[in-house]
């Protein structure tokens, strides 16, 4: 009687497990699912007439670049598709193992799939308790150098992104340096022959503000050194064929900074096509180094790490865009000083190819630290709280009127702006069109926190958050001459014709703006007349889409 009991009961946990499966909660922990039989007709059909989805059936290809949008652990997670008892139960104890969709299982294990390798605090690591500190994740050496064995010459890049644990990143920066030099000795091992030879990238980020979420004074920057930074450059040393590399927020001392890039200059001068150095130090020191990568296209730089030195070294590279960031961790746009022009003037002769980029990242108020006669391409910001100042934007066209393509302002304003006419920007709107000849992209976020405008063209972009009215838009269709592309977000603009009438403009040219500004519907008809072709306002679900290029403009 006990064995027919315990054979019903393995029945029934079979049919249970072929209805259950894994699923990852919001702790990204898996858990199993059981899922309630269905007693519905539906559940009577025959077992041939069921349509089941052909997901295992997913070509190499397209499994590929689905598992390079997951982290590890998912990776892992997504391998393990079902569980499915493989033999029914015929004793006390039910035997089943895990069987897992094979294609799935395989795809973990493709090349392309590991191509990038993000290591943070937890990355292959284990919890241990500490006596002093309680459980903290510490790496798991053993899981590292498997881990290491299995991808490690399938890796084209590396990405750091500490929180806390510091001693996990210089411990695997230290076994990924040592994995490299055993596959180079004669008689390596097989898993470690060929370790970091395909690396082409390299991305740290240093995680610099070491303030609480309550610290009253807000910012406490801390940066790296010591040891962390010493493994970092043993590590840079043995990957000579690096085409990319990012450091960000090292915020060193000026004697670190100094020698920060000796030995990437050594392994890999000619080969380096992008580099990134934001706020390797908060104060003045020019980073020398940057000119001594021959073959570099991309360069992006704090303010204070460049000078006139380092501009007459960039000048004999093939450098193309030079990108100056600020970020909150960049020091007040008040202490840092420009190059000079004679600097930029030679610079721009030796290599009239060059664009320069200025940007402001910052939560905050934030302004643009301006280089006088540098040939600036475009001056965005990524700052709400920043808004467009008459001055500022003066000295601007001053200076890009004949550069200048792109100017804009990215988030959506955390301020009011006003509705009087004299106190909107939109006659400077309409100036930045006539003075600047290349302008072709125009940006425009307006009305607060939830009004946001863009206006698109061929070589520039300018991203205005300020109120704009529909004759504004009416008049930069009829000025600008380049504008062949405009895109509005519809909730952004004030359905108004507030314009003082100019001198120069005729009678029927003032009745047809004060006409065709009463309606969105005739802007529409209106805007779509002069650029040759259909065009409309753009809904909020539209309008997320649009994307800006600062490099081409559009």
């Amino acid at each position: 009687m006990s064995t027919i009991n315990t054979e019903r009961k393995g029945s029934a946990q079979i049919e249970v497990m072929h209805k259950a499966g894994w699923k990852i909660d919001e702790n990204e922990k898996a858990c199993y699912i059981d899922i309630d039989e269905d007693n519905d007709d539906d559940s009577e059909v025959d077992e041939a007439q069921r349509s089941y989805s052909r997901w295992s059936e997913l070509p190499n290809i397209a499994l590929e670049e689905i598992f390079t949008y997951l982290t590890p652990k998912e990776r892992y997670y997504a391998s393990l598709v079902s569980a499915v008892p493989r033999s029914p139960a015929s004793h006390a104890i039910v035997s089943c193992v895990l069987q897992v969709c094979r294609q799935w299982y395989q795809a973990f294990y493709l090349p392309t799939v590991w191509h990038n390798f993000v290591i943070d605090d937890r990355t292959l690591s284990r919890a241990k308790f500490n006596y002093y500190s309680g459980w903290q994740y510490c790496l798991d050496h053993m899981r590292t150098q498997n881990c290491l064995g299995r991808i490690g010459r399938h890796l084209r890049g590396i990405e750091f992104r500490p929180w806390h644990s510091f001693n996990n990143i210089y411990q695997f920066m230290a076994l990924l340096s040592w994995s490299i030099d055993k596959g180079l000795e004669d008689n390596a091992h097989s898993d470690l022959v060929g370790m970091g030879r395909c690396i082409r990238s390299l991305v740290y980020h240093f995680p610099c503000n070491m303030s609480q979420p309550n610290d009253p004074e807000g910012i406490k920057l801390f940066g790296t050194g010591g040891q962390l930074l010493k493994g970092l450059k043993e590590l840079l040393l043995r990957l000579t064929d690096l085409h990319t590399l990012k450091l960000v927020d090292f915020v060193l001392e000026r004697f670190e900074a100094n020698h920060l890039l000796d030995e990437v200059v050594c392994s890999c001068c000619t080969k380096m096509r992008v580099l990134n150095l934001v706020n390797v130090t908060t104060t003045h020191c020019p980073i020398m180094h940057v000119g001594l990568f021959l073959n570099l296209r991309v360069l992006t730089i704090s303010p204070q790490n460049i000078d006139d030195d380092v501009l007459s070294l960039l000048a004999d590279t093939k450098l193309r865009h030079l990108h100056l960031l600020q970020n909150c961790y960049t020091p007040s746009h008040l202490t840092i000083s420009a190059c000079g022009v004679k600097a930029w003037r030679n610079l721009k002769l030796t290599n009239p190819r060059l664009r320069v980029h200025l940007r402001v990242e910052n939560l905050a108020d934030g302004e643009v630290v301006l280089q006088p006669e540098a040939p600036v391409h475009s001056i965005t910001y990524w700052a709400p709280r920043t808004r467009v100042r008459t001055e500022l934007l003066i000295r601007m066209l001053d200076h890009y009127k004949n550069t200048l393509a792109v100017y804009g302002h990215e988030l959506l304003p955390r301020f009011s702006s006003p509705k009087p006419f004299h106190n909107r920007i939109d006659s400077l709107l309409l100036l930045m069109c006539r003075q600047c000849f290349n302008l072709d992209t125009l940006v425009s976020r307006t009305r607060s926190i939830h009004n946001y405008c863009l206006l698109t063209a061929v070589l520039a972009t300018q991203v205005i958050r300020e109120k704009v009215s529909t004759a504004t838009l009416l008049l930069i269709a009829r000025t600008a001459k380049n504008l062949r592309t405009l895109h509005v977000r519809r909730f952004a603009v004030i359905l108004r014709s507030d314009w003082p009438r100019h001198p120069e403009w005729s009678n029927e040219f003032y009745l047809w703006l004060k006409r065709n500004s009463r309606s969105y519907e005739a802007v529409e008809r209106e805007i779509s007349q002069i650029l040759g072709y259909k065009w409309q306002l753009l809904s909020d679900r539209d309008f997320k889409l649009l994307t800006v290029n600062v490099k081409s403009g559009t």
